[in-house]
């Protein structure tokens, strides 16, 4: 496997990441709603 090869599969797995947590779903987005829930 080349480096180029490598990248894309890296570069592939953030873009999916990146739009669960832009759709709202994310690990991110969901602590950031608990977050906004507890403090009044």
């Amino acid at each position: 496997m080349n480096i180029s090869d490598k990248w894309k599969k890296i570069l592939f797995a953030a873009i999916i990441i990146g739009a669960i947590e832009l759709s709202g779903f994310g690990i991110f987005a969901s602590f950031f709603r608990l977050l906004s829930s507890v403090t009044p």
